[in-house]
């Protein structure tokens, strides 16, 4: 295939098509927090914190909101979700960076599944002794119409809900299993 143009999440931070901000560095704070953890387990918020938890700026906290996309930057993997249903209203943990695109220009389901790209997440990352860190503005993603990348979101949207989807079924065979070891060690399911 022919080789699309490229553009970088910083180009298009100081293009205006989407804002960037840092999880973490807000005021005080009440209700959920999406943490590191959450969105690598594609889990909700699992976090809470009381007034002053995240006080280490002097701004708001970061709120997400429907659209978002959502980038841990520490760890070494190729995350990156787009915020709905419980994730939407949470504070934004430490080690995240929101992405809110602008819808007109910019589809958020084609920036997640762009982001997930290994490639531009090997190129986007340094390396320390213990530890790897994203530099989220670093990460390319092709320039297309917003056509184009509506279908393409299609598409990434598509992958998430099948891979979601095998997260339930991996903890639902989990429990299964644990309840069979359950039964058996306790003699209400017949080993025969």
């Amino acid at each position: 295939p022919a080789r699309l143009p490229l553009t970088t999440i910083g180009e298009l931070a100081r293009g205006g098509v989407l804002r960037l901000r840092t999880g973490g560095s807000g005021g005080p704070v009440r209700g959920p927090v999406l943490t590191d953890h959450d969105v690598l387990a594609g889990t909700g918020p699992s976090a809470t914190a009381s007034a002053g938890a995240l006080s280490e700026g002097d701004g708001e906290p970061v709120l997400t909101a429907p659209g978002d996309v959502v980038v841990p930057v520490l760890g070494g993997g190729s995350v990156a979700r787009v915020v709905d249903g419980a994730d939407v209203g949470a504070a934004l943990g430490r080690n995240l960076v929101l992405l809110r695109p602008d819808p007109a220009a910019l589809d958020p389901w084609f920036l997640a599944g762009f982001l997930r790209g290994t490639a531009g997440n090997r190129r986007a990352s340094s390396y320390a002794s213990t530890a790897t860190r994203l530099d989220v503005r670093r990460l390319q993603l092709p320039r297309l119409p917003l056509e184009q990348q509506r279908t393409y979101g299609e598409r990434f949207r598509a992958l998430a809900e099948f891979e979601e989807a095998l997260r339930l079924a991996g903890r639902l065979g989990e429990q299964l299993v644990r309840g069979m070891y359950d039964g058996l060690t306790d003699g209400t399911v017949e080993p025969g």
